[in-house]
């Protein structure tokens, strides 16, 4: 049986051809884990060590980012689908004066919270974040492959954690990390430019996270090209934040 033919029997899958969102989106997932797998022979390959890292260390992901970013500029007169899927028919929402001012109200309360308890609030809003990327994944089945595609690009870069052969000693501290782990890398750049350690800075990740899940869900509803476009990002963002967390790690 062939690999179109297995996919479209799965439930809530839609139909999936060579030139389909689906079979793209199946490409990211694959990819996303053969990378996340890969990060240690990788690191091993450009003849880094624990305390000197290689040249081509960061030359092979640029070279990567160059790529994607020339195949973005022909992305849009390549042969696919450009019109937007609809999503499945919501009632429409009202606005007025009083959930205007809830709204008000729970950012002022929001905002002094954040400041002092910034780790409890900032995860709660990532947690909030990935519920909302199931519930539309749930909502939409057009969109669900897209979402599952946006979900393995954040998190699948990290599949090198499970073989690691030091994980009872990272396993606390990765429990409590893991759900901001896909913008390791600009939440780490980010608190470095304040003066603040990677630790101290975990609730940047968790938004950033989170930012990233609903700028992912606005792009997913746009089209099947800048679905393509964000999760090639979003895998190299990943990527790159896998592969400085297993520099930490062997430092």
């Amino acid at each position: 049986m062939s690999a179109s033919k297995l996919v479209s029997r799965i439930p809530g899958f839609p139909p999936f051809s060579l030139c389909s969102l689906a079979s793209v989106c199946s490409l990211f997932i694959a990819v996303s884990l053969l990378a996340g797998w890969f990060i240690p022979e990788f690191y091993a390959w450009t003849d880094s060590d624990q305390s000197r890292p290689s040249p081509l260390l960061w030359k092979v992901p640029l070279g990567a980012a160059v790529a994607s970013t020339a195949f973005c500029m022909v992305l849009p007169w390549l042969p696919m689908q450009t019109n937007p899927i609809r999503d499945t028919p919501s009632p429409s929402m009202r606005f007025s004066l009083r959930a205007l001012m809830m709204l008000t109200a729970g950012i002022a309360v929001a905002i002094p919270l954040l400041a002092k308890y910034p780790l409890v609030v900032s995860g709660i809003i990532c947690a909030g974040a990935y519920g909302c990327l199931i519930a539309f994944s749930v909502r939409n089945p057009p969109h669900r492959m897209a979402s599952f595609a946006l979900f393995g690009s954040m998190i699948l870069p990290y599949a090198w954690v499970i073989g690691y052969e030091e994980l009872d000693r990272i396993l606390p501290t990765l429990t409590v990390i893991i759900a901001g782990m896909p913008t390791f890398l600009p939440a780490a750049l980010l608190g470095s430019t304040f003066g603040q350690h990677f630790q101290e800075s975990q609730w940047l990740s968790f938004l950033l996270t989170a930012l990233e899940i609903a700028v992912g869900v606005w792009i997913i509803r746009l089209g099947p090209k800048q679905t393509i476009a964000y999760l090639l990002l979003v895998l190299q963002i990943s990527a790159l934040g896998s592969l400085g967390f297993y520099m930490m790690c062997i430092a």
